[in-house]
């Protein structure tokens, strides 16, 4: 990934005097798009941050990018809800408008079988936990390769805010 644009999205800076996100966006879509060693784009790297108007800004340029998986199979919806980056996760899932697609995005796995959801409850992330319940009011909370659904996960560490909200889904 070119070091401009990786700065740019580890700051948040969508554009200044010497730096305009959208030319550099354009030009990663022509050539094929830049990761860093560990396969992550510039949305994932403005997830992990919790850059929500950089990645909102980014989805308006290259709306693919909201699908790219890194090296472990994550997408930014994952990353952002490890994170707990509330506004990111909802900027991630607002980008999406297809009803479909919103729950092929939010019952994502990533190498370990995790779903965006196993993440934020692993991380004790209420809000987020909160609002991928929402919007995936139907998913039945699947279990991971190691056999553990994001309810099981809840119930282990005593997250218990989290596990009455996905019991009442």
């Amino acid at each position: 990934m070119d070091p401009t644009l990786y700065k740019a999205a580890v700051r948040g800076n969508i554009g200044d005097a010497n730096f305009l996100l959208a030319d550099h966006l354009k030009r990663d879509e022509e050539n094929g798009y830049h990761v860093t060693p560990k396969g992550n784009t510039v949305l994932h790297v403005a997830a992990l941050y919790g850059h929500s108007r950089f990645a909102a800004e980014v989805l308006k340029i290259t709306p693919v990018l909201l699908c790219c998986q890194n090296k472990k199979n994550e997408t930014s919806l994952h990353i952002a809800t490890n994170e707990g980056h509330t506004e990111v996760v909802s900027v991630l899932l607002a980008c999406v408008e297809d009803h479909n697609t919103k729950e092929k995005i939010t019952r994502e796995t990533d190498a370990s079988g995790d779903t965006a959801l196993h993440k934020a409850v692993r991380s004790q992330h209420l809000d987020v936990v909160k609002l991928l319940v929402k919007e995936d009011s139907e998913c039945e909370f699947p279990p991971n390769h190691a056999l553990e659904t994001p309810l099981y996960l809840a119930a282990e560490s005593g997250f218990h805010d989290a596990l009455i909200n996905m019991l009442e889904s």
